[in-house]
């Protein structure tokens, strides 16, 4: 079995800010936040890194729950008109992304879509460079690196068969900048992407996992007892 993985990226903001906009959330959703002191990849919970430089990371552990976690972070963005990104990689195959500021949703990327379809239903998934450069204008990153890795295809498309995945200098799966350690197409562009933003590797600061409130839970065992 491949990767998988999603992680926030909040710019500008604390792991502290971050976290109290969290539990902010889950309390209106009626959950509370709760220390998970065992690291287990199967367990449903997060994973908050100390901020390294100009970036938060939390990362997503166990299911692809995608509606709640995803308005969480907007909830954070909104919170403190930060940008910031969702960023996934499906199996190893493709990566993905969602980009947001001032708690909305602006753009999606995935690199491709033909086996396991889109997680962002509808939307389009090309992705925008111009709008990921603009969110982070002090990055001063390069637009030509940012279409690189926004690279998008399909199975379908002229000449996929003719890609060789072995050779790095192969010019339709070259690596985007030196040094990425992946071609454009493979779904390790992941790491390589968030390298290209400045993400750091910093420590976990708290592990934890939501739970519904006491009252939320006698709500719903006494529901269950109802003949």
């Amino acid at each position: 079995m491949g990767t998988f993985e999603r992680v926030n990226l909040f710019y500008g903001v604390g792991h502290q800010q971050v976290y109290a906009a969290l539990e902010e959330f889950w309390h209106q959703e009626e959950h509370t936040l709760e220390p998970e002191d065992v690291h287990d990849v199967n367990l449903d919970s997060y994973a908050l890194h100390e901020r390294c430089g100009d970036w938060t990371v939390l990362k997503w552990t166990r299911g692809w729950e995608w509606d709640l976690r995803r308005r969480a972070q907007l909830h954070v963005s909104r919170a403190y008109e930060c940008p910031g990104l969702l960023v996934f990689i499906y199996d190893d195959d493709f990566w993905g992304y969602e980009l947001f500021h001032h708690g909305r949703a602006i753009d999606q990327f995935q690199q491709e879509t033909d086996i396991n379809g889109s997680f962002f239903g509808d939307l389009p998934c090309q992705g925008r460079p111009d709008l990921l450069l603009a969110q982070f204008p002090a990055l001063d990153l390069d637009i030509e690196h940012a279409r690189g890795y926004l690279t998008h295809y399909s199975i379908h498309d002229p000449g996929y068969a003719d890609i060789d995945w072995e050779d790095e200098h192969d010019p339709l799966n070259s690596p985007v900048r030196p040094g990425d350690g992946f071609g454009r197409l493979e779904g390790g562009v992941y790491w390589a992407f968030q390298n290209f933003l400045g993400v750091g590797d910093a420590p976990v600061w708290r592990r934890f996992t939501t739970s519904p409130q006491a009252s939320t839970r006698r709500d719903a065992l006494t529901i269950s007892r109802i003949p």
